[in-house]
C-alpha cells in the first residue's frame, strides 16, 4: 500500500496530495514543545487533537481501534517575526508499511483548557520544479508525494520557499 493513502486521524485528509514524505525517519532527536500534553490544530479541523508526550515526541491516540496511533517529532526549523517554526516528522504505519510525512508547526497560544496549542500546516510539493527538487534533495515520488532524501536540503527548501508564508496568518488558516 502506498503511504500517501493511509487514513490519518490527526490530518483527517482524504489524500495527502502534494505531501513531503520519507521512507525512513530523518529527524535525529525530537524536542518537546511544552511541558505536558499539547493541542495540535489544523485549519478547518475541530476539535484540535491532543498529543501526549512520548519519548522525544508526541503520541495522538486513535479513537478508532482499526487505525494506528499517530507519532509526531519536532525540531526547530527557523524563527519568523519572533515565532519559532518547527519541522514535524509524523510516522505513518499500516501493518508492515511505514513512512514519515512532514508538516510545519508554530505556537498558537493556549486552548481554553490551558494546553499549549500549535497550528500545523502541510507544505505542498505539487508545484516543486524538478530542478529545484534536485537542488534540495527532494524527488517527485508520484502524483501525490515527494520523497525527502536530504533533511538539511529539505530544511533549506522550506526556509527559502515558505518564510513569507510562515509569517502570514492567512497561510496558517489555509485562507490564501
Amino acid at each position: 500500500m502506498k503511504p500517501h493513502v493511509f487514513v490519518i486521524p490527526l490530518l483527517a485528509l482524504t489524500a495527502l496530495a502534494g505531501c513531503f514524505m520519507s521512507t525512513e525517519p530523518r529527524i535525529a532527536a525530537g524536542v518537546l514543545l511544552a511541558d505536558g500534553p499539547v493541542a495540535f490544530c489544523l485549519p478547518d479541523e475541530d476539535p484540535c487533537q491532543t498529543g501526549l508526550p512520548d519519548g522525544d515526541g508526541y503520541l495522538i491516540q486513535s479513537e478508532d481501534e482499526d487505525e494506528e496511533d499517530v507519532r509526531l517529532r519536532f525540531e526547530a526549523l527557523t524563527e519568523v517575526d519572533g515565532v519559532v517554526i518547527y519541522l514535524s516528522e509524523t510516522e505513518l504505519s499500516d501493518e508492515a508499511d511505514r513512512a514519515w510525512t512532514y508538516l510545519v508547526a508554530r505556537s498558537a497560544g493556549e486552548t481554553p483548557d490551558g494546553l499549549a496549542q500549535f497550528d500545523l500546516m502541510m507544505p505542498s510539493c505539487s508545484d516543486l520544479p524538478p530542478e529545484q527538487g534536485e537542488r534540495f534533495g527532494i524527488v517527485h515520488a508520484d502524483a501525490y508525494s515527494c520523497t525527502v532524501t536530504d533533511l538539511e536540503g529539505f530544511r533549506a527548501y522550506l526556509i527559502e520557499t515558505y518564510t513569507d508564508d510562515f509569517a502570514d496568518p492567512a497561510w496558517w488558516a489555509d485562507e490564501d
